[in-house]
């Protein structure tokens, strides 16, 4: 049997303090930011050039524009 604290927590599981919280959310949110939505756009850029027929190279081309362009917009306006 799962024993669990007062707050219905795992007792092997405590809860993460603040600052760990803190420091999570930073990671999360800053990899996210930084890397995941500037990638998702040239992936998207990418595949969008594939299928209107520019080919390869013209679609990594501008995976890698709209990568860099929306890292930038990234680190001016969202990051902290």
């Amino acid at each position: 049997m799962i024993e669990r604290d007062s707050m219905g927590n795992d007792a092997g599981n405590a809860p993460l303090d603040e600052e760990e919280n803190r420091k999570t959310y930073e990671a999360v949110m800053g990899f996210s930011s930084e890397v995941g939505v500037p990638f998702s756009l040239a992936l998207t850029m990418f595949f969008v050039m594939l299928v209107m027929a520019n080919g390869w190279l013209m679609g990594l081309i501008a995976g890698a524009a709209t990568y860099l362009f929306a890292y930038f917009v990234v680190k001016a306006f969202f990051s902290h």
